[in-house]
Order: structure tokens, then C-alpha cells, then sequence
């Protein structure tokens, strides 16, 4: 009964340690991890809504994305964003995205921070099928911290 104390005590003071969990995720429960959630969370919530601005605000100048190719047609930067989102959103109607974020890895400096995340998207494109359509992947996210504690994407839409 005597080394049963000590040891209760030692598991409960290294469980102290443990950072708290987001519940359902294997990720850390911080400011910055909180903050950089919230910046995904607006993403669905804009894209969702087909909101270009609200898409555009949320993207940092040096915004580039090669769209996962090879190809230059389908690369995005920061001047070309709001033309390029609106001329696909218009072709797109009811639309639903679901984002579950995987992983959430800072550098170094915690200047930069790489979200992993699962996507489920589905859509209408009445122009050329009545149909739903959906995709899923897997995908990664830059952010970039411009603030204290804001951060804005670098690539990854």
C-alpha cells in the first residue's frame, strides 16, 4: 500500500504534464492550434458558401498554389484568387464540404504551420450535370503567421 501512494502520485502528476487533446483529434489544445483551426473553420464556412471575398480574405499576399500539378493551368496566386474563385464558383451550385483536420505541425519559430486534413466536397455543376458530384482527399494547408496570434494561407486551397 505504501508504493501504490508514490506511484498514484507520480501518474497523476505526469498526467498534469500531457497537453490537453481537441476533443476527437490527436492535436494539441493550444492558442496557436485553436487560432489556425479557426482559420480552416472560416475557409469551409466561406468556400460552403461560395464566398469569394470571405475566401480571399482569409489568404495572405504571398498566397501561391500549383493546384497539386505539374500544369501552370490551374496555379493560383494572390492577384489572380478573386478572379479565378468567382469564375469557378459561379459554375457551381449547392455546395457541402466537410473538413476533418489530421494534423497540425509548427516550425521551428512557429512562424509557419502545416494542416493535414481530410476533405469530403459535394456539388452541382447544373451548366454541365444535374447530378451531384462529389471528391474526397487528403490535402495539406500553409498558414502564415502575420500577427500576435492571426494567421493567414499560403498555399493549400
Amino acid at each position: 500500500m505504501r508504493t501504490l501512494i508514490p506511484v498514484a502520485v507520480f501518474a497523476l502528476a505526469l498526467s498534469a504534464c500531457t497537453p490537453k487533446k481537441i476533443p476527437g483529434t490527436d492535436i494539441d489544445d493550444t492558442t496557436e492550434t485553436q487560432a489556425v483551426l479557426e482559420v480552416v473553420r472560416k475557409y469551409r464556412t466561406a468556400v460552403e458558401a461560395r464566398n469569394v471575398e470571405g475566401v480571399y480574405q482569409l489568404v495572405d499576399p504571398s498566397f501561391r498554389d500549383d493546384g497539386g500539378s505539374a500544369l501552370p493551368d490551374d496555379d493560383l496566386d494572390y492577384k489572380s484568387l478573386k478572379q479565378r474563385l468567382t469564375t469557378r464558383m459561379s459554375k457551381i451550385s449547392d455546395m457541402k464540404l466537410e473538413v476533418t483536420v489530421r494534423r497540425i505541425e509548427f516550425d521551428v519559430e512557429e512562424k509557419m504551420a502545416r494542416v493535414t486534413y481530410s476533405y469530403q466536397l459535394s456539388f452541382k455543376m447544373p451548366e454541365y450535370n444535374s447530378r451531384t458530384q462529389s471528391e474526397n482527399d487528403i490535402k495539406q494547408m500553409l498558414l502564415k503567421r502575420v500577427g500576435d496570434n492571426e494567421w493567414k494561407i499560403a498555399s493549400g486551397i
